[in-house]
């Protein structure tokens, strides 16, 4: 049985345009390149395109977390829900990267690559803003690394949500940049 591949033209474009783009900016995955096919999504045949498909998510967008990287792959084989058994079958894929235990959950890494501190990336657009939870604890705390000043003013949390670009700074989210100014602070 022919196992299903992404046209390779297609995967370099994606790294190009993603991971690789040079402008520092968070971009999501695109896996439109993949053909995907949830009916065999279970099958062993199917193994190595799950296998690319985690590959290109985690070269776009490590660290990212990885309940997102599941909905990803969920989402282009056309599934609202990821199950456990999608969620399952996705982490047979994560032996080749680190991961991180946060508070907001676990984010994957590529191999080699865990820092306490990485450059904080910006969406590229409306289409690619991520939660302050999907955003690692290393790329906040660069940010507070960068602007230290903001340490004091009367609610540090609230100047780090509006140098993020948070429109609206949720109890969860004023915690995550709580945690990650007490990681930075001097």
């Amino acid at each position: 049985m022919a196992q299903t591949q992404p046209d390779p033209d297609a995967v370099d474009k994606q790294t190009s345009e993603s991971a690789q783009n040079g402008d520092g900016r968070f971009r999501i995955a695109d896996l439109s390149s993949f053909h995907a096919d949830p009916d065999k999504f279970f099958d062993f045949s199917y193994r190595q395109t799950l296998h690319d498909m985690v590959q290109a998510v985690i070269e776009a967008e490590a660290p990212v977390r990885e309940d997102i990287l599941a909905q990803r792959i969920a989402r282009a084989h056309g599934w609202q829900r990821t199950g456990r058994r999608i969620r399952d079958q996705i982490a047979k894929h994560l032996r080749e990267v680190d991961r991180t235990d946060e508070s907001s959950g676990d984010f994957l890494w590529k191999k080699g690559t865990v820092a306490s501190r990485v450059a904080y990336r910006p969406p590229a657009g409306p289409a690619h803003r991520r939660a302050v939870g999907e955003i690692a604890i290393a790329e906040l705390s660069d940010v507070v690394e960068a602007n230290l000043a903001l340490l004091d003013e009367d609610d540090p949390p609230l100047v780090l949500a509006r140098l993020i670009d948070v429109e609206r700074l949720s109890a969860s989210a004023r915690s995550r940049l709580e945690e990650a100014i007490e990681r930075t602070r001097p």
